[in-house]
């Protein structure tokens, strides 16, 4: 039955589907980009098979849990050609309570970059593997970037792009938004990038994730959006510039180039905007996307189309790799094998990463970014070894968290020590909440107490102490204030609430809301 479908999608020109969360459109390399969408191909299926298996999965005392539904274990063999192999592998549990599968960008901001271990300790992640390939000089991803269900960037580049939606399944497909704009009761006008350099003779979106000013200055038009009040979610044209205008923090800027430039020529401030986005069929539910690739495994099968998704030269020699995976069982695999460093790993081919993706059981995977990019981090430490001798920096990368979230006015916010659950109270590291919420901090080292003032309001907590100083006043603690891996954490809805916050419980999802005035 599949095979008739992709056969079909051969024969209309159109993408096919295999499986519930899997979409591709195979385009050889070198095509025109703006014919990407109306081709389509099969995958390739490796030829020769492995003279062995080049590694397996450990015995289960040698797995390590790192937390309910995340385990470790690191792995080893040899590679084809007879040296010696090394890695590690992490298997998460969807399904389980409080873990979150997620796409985390260098810096929160697109052009900057962070070591791995940077990413993943500043999240307070479980584990972390390096995530798609970027530009190292500056910092932006090449390919398509999804973070909580935001666009924060496209590409035309059309290679495997590895999607994650909200209940952490795993989708693998060739990503080709469909981003498109109305202004008043006009048609829609097709968006044709975000976030990168202006299209020449199109409109490109430019949003605060970017930076301060969009595109290049003064040779086009900008059209500057914003919400028409503070809290409304109808957004309106607020300003008409000519290029390189500054994106504001809670709208953004189209950027009309070359022929675009004439639809936005009757535009009047004051015209209400319509921004429109669709991923296309098969990323439904999708909330983390990077671009990576090739595509490793299909239908448990090793499939070689390194050279159809554009890889060429050394790229596909022996070298460190990354991998990300879903078993039988559907369980996520995070993969990554270390490389060229002597009498340790020699690194694997892409052919041979993809018989290493099924021995470890996947039905369908695909690469990450690789080289001196590629890393795995577990429980505050990075337990794969840098080909370079040390981290590089990386755009972004995905991690795995198990921690209840915390909004402040809408925003998460994460902290090195994720929240704790005592007794029904959460609590959280007290310098990361305070000054998350602008209050000043200060530290009695002698007294174990923290003092914490906002907006003519004072509260002060003493390690172990079931009470607390509220502008002078003593009032009891659920829980009391206590130290965890270093961090004094703090009862969020008491030191919020004493702060001038309003601090709720969300049931489905779990999750505690911060609404504070600034």
């Amino acid at each position: 039955m599949r095979s008739v479908k992709k056969l079909v999608a051969l024969l209309l020109g159109g993408t096919f589907l295999w499986g519930c969360t899997a979409a591709f459109a195979v385009q050889p390399a070198g095509a025109d980009s703006a014919a990407a969408g109306s081709q389509a191909v099969q995958t390739t299926v490796v030829g020769r098979p492995a003279p062995q298996p080049l590694v397996s999965r450990p015995p289960a005392g040698q797995i390590q849990t790192l937390a309910p539904g995340v385990r470790y274990y690191p792995i080893s063999g040899r590679t084809w050609q007879g040296e010696p192999l090394k890695g590690h592998v992490v298997e998460v549990d969807p399904g389980q309570a409080l873990l979150e599968v997620r796409v985390a960008v260098a810096g929160d901001a697109l052009g900057n970059k962070e070591t791995l271990s940077q990413l993943a300790a500043r999240h307070g992640a479980v584990a972390a593997v390096n995530g798609g390939f970027f530009d190292p000089s500056r910092g932006h991803p090449i390919g398509s970037l999804v973070q909580d269900g935001q666009l924060l960037a496209t590409s035309e580049i059309l290679r495997t792009s590895i999607g994650i939606t909200g209940r952490n399944q795993v989708q693998f497909g060739y990503f080709a938004p469909r981003v498109s704009v109305r202004f008043g009761s006009s048609g829609p006008l097709a968006v044709a990038r975000v976030n990168t350099s202006p299209a020449p003779g199109g409109i490109t979106l430019y949003t605060p994730a970017w930076g301060e000013r969009a595109g290049s200055a003064g040779d086009g038009i900008d059209v500057v959006v914003r919400p028409e009040t503070e809290k409304s979610n109808r957004y309106i044209v607020s300003e008409i510039g000519y290029g390189g205008s500054p994106i504001p923090g809670d709208g953004y800027v189209l950027a009309f180039r070359g022929e675009a430039v004439a639809e936005a020529a009757a535009l009047a401030v004051g015209t209400p905007v319509i921004l429109q986005f669709d991923w296309g069929p098969g990323w439904e539910g999708l909330k983390h996307l990077v671009t990576a690739g090739p595509l490793l495994v299909d239908e448990g099968q090793p499939v070689l189309q390194a050279i159809m998704e554009g890889f060429r030269g050394s790229v596909l020699e022996p070298a460190p790799r990354t991998a990300i995976g879903v078993n039988g069982k559907g369980q996520l695999l995070l993969v990554e094998v270390d490389g060229r460093l002597k009498d340790w790993s020699a690194g694997v081919t892409l052919e041979e990463l993809a018989y290493l993706m099924t021995d470890l059981g996947a039905v369908r995977a695909a690469a990450l970014d690789g080289g001196g990019s590629s890393g795995l981090w577990v429980k505050g430490k990075l337990v794969s070894r840098p080909s370079d001798g040390r981290e590089r920096g990386l755009a972004n990368a995905i991690l795995v968290l198990r921690q209840v979230p915390v909004y402040l006015n809408g925003k998460r916010l994460f902290f090195d020590v994720p929240p704790v659950v005592d007794k029904g109270r959460t609590l959280v590291p007290m310098r990361g909440i305070f000054e998350a919420l602008g209050a000043t901090v200060h530290w009695d080292e002698k007294t174990k107490t923290v003092t914490a003032a906002r907006g003519g309001r004072t509260v002060s907590l003493t390690l172990g102490k079931g009470e607390a100083l509220v502008n002078g006043k003593t009032l009891p603690l659920d829980a009391p204030a206590r130290a965890v891996e270093g961090r004094t954490m703090v009862p969020l809805r008491f030191v919020g609430e004493a702060l001038g916050a309003a601090v709720t419980w969300q049931n489905a999802p779990p999750a505690v809301i911060i609404e504070a005035k600034s």
